[in-house]
């Protein structure tokens, strides 16, 4: 972590510093450091169990939804109903991720108590960095004169001693105990006490809650891994069972809770493996008195517990406001039609002033001409026809044509 977060690892010093004060037991220090953050995240809680109970009094909407895109399983579809399952949420003001927030503010937790713990001069003692390395180097000469009493000191830390490597400041602070502590007084600021240094050992000494947890050879530390295993798993079938889970009816969704049931625990065991058993207790805490915490959030706001009538009724009232929906999509749609048409009528004549009666009047002209023309072409040829006719009748009743 280093110093780029220290603006977490100095409080997180103080807090654990000052539960040491008050119970000066490291493994009651740390029970009672998990419960004060547990108090200072606990309107988290309830913003991620509000963000719950609006997503269980969602659930017959995107129960609707779902059904009704049920059986078809191309992109498309899918698509679209994932799009419309969003919709809801926005118009509802539901977050999905909302109730993301508290597991994530655990995790720079779980990593700034660890830099703490592995680093108790700096962040419990609050030594500055020359002082911790005047203490390192005092440790390496008074090993090598043989002053350095040994007693109560784990094998690996002998080992480190013999090859000249560096220790870590838990190691440092195991061996500055006891007959051990005045060698290292004049390098500690005026006024610092025995009683300042965090004392890691339990039960009389038995246990030193610095040392990791392993499997070769077996100790008692090697409990806390399990411990933390049987903690972990039943933590989480406690809460699920007090929270709400969607899609618990998809057989997809259960398998792979079913494997996170087992796959987080065995991380967590993993991970206390790797650390100083303090963080595997601290973690036996968190999982205690985050199963606590939940049976009291759902007492304050308990989830919505829907009836299959309810599901029925609340199905029934969405495709109905569906349909309507439609039926006014539809409305609007001859609406536009009309107005289009009746903008192109009104287009057509505002048109005809500029150049259609002009063209109509032409028009008309040319067929009255053609018209005139013709009834006076008739009108001659009937004559002259009635003329020859009359010019014969004549020429056949005159005598003169006879003689």
């Amino acid at each position: 972590m280093g110093n780029l977060f220290d603006f977490i690892n100095v409080p997180m010093g103080y807090i654990i510093r000052f539960c040491y004060s008050l119970v000066p037991n490291y493994l009651l220090a740390l029970l009672l450091f998990a419960l004060i953050i547990k108090v200072l995240l606990f309107p988290l809680g309830i913003k991620q169990q509000k963000n719950m109970v609006k997503q269980a009094e969602l659930r017959p909407k995107e129960a609707a939804i779902r059904k009704r895109y049920a059986g078809r399983t191309d992109r498309v579809t899918q698509q679209k109903m994932n799009e419309e399952v969003m919709k809801l949420y926005q118009a509802e003001n539901y977050n999905p991720m909302g109730g993301c927030l508290p597991l994530l503010v655990q995790l720079p937790i779980i990593m700034s108590l660890l830099t703490v713990i592995n680093n108790p001069l700096k962040y419990l003692c609050g030594l500055s960095g020359e002082v911790i390395s005047a203490i390192s180097q005092r440790v390496s000469s008074l090993y090598a004169s043989s002053a350095l009493t040994l007693t109560g000191v784990t094998q690996s830390v002998v080992d480190s001693l013999e090859k000249g490597r560096m220790l870590s400041q838990i190691d440092i602070v195991t061996l500055m105990h006891g007959t051990n502590f005045p060698l290292f007084a004049d390098l500690l600021p005026s006024g610092f006490s025995e009683s300042q240094l965090p004392n890691f050992t339990v039960f009389g000494g038995h246990l030193n809650l610095a040392d990791v947890p392993k499997i070769n050879p077996l100790t008692w530390l090697t409990l806390i891994p399990v411990l933390t295993f049987v903690f972990s798993f039943f933590s989480m079938k406690l809460t699920r069972k007090m929270t709400y889970t969607p899609n618990m009816d998809d057989p997809n969704t259960r398998a792979s809770m079913q494997i996170m049931d087992f796959t987080m625990p065995l991380f967590s065991v993993w991970i206390a493996f790797k650390v100083p058993a303090l963080i595997g207790v601290y973690w036996i805490y968190q999982n205690i008195l985050s199963t606590l915490q939940q049976f009291i959030l759902k007492k304050m706001y308990p989830l919505p517990v829907f009836t299959e009538e309810d599901y029925k009724r609340i199905e029934k009232e969405m495709n109905s406001t569906l349909r309507r929906e439609k039926k006014k999509v539809r409305s609007l749609h001859r609406i536009d039609e009309e107005d289009d048409e009746e903008e192109a009528e009104e287009e057509k004549k505002e048109e005809q002033p500029a150049g259609g009666s002009d063209r109509g009047t032409s028009k008309n002209s040319i067929a009255a001409q053609l018209i005139g023309h013709a009834e006076l072409k008739d009108e001659s040829d009937k004559n002259a026809g009635k003329e020859k006719g009359t010019d014969k009748i004549d020429k056949k009743k005159s005598p003169e044509s006879k003689k």
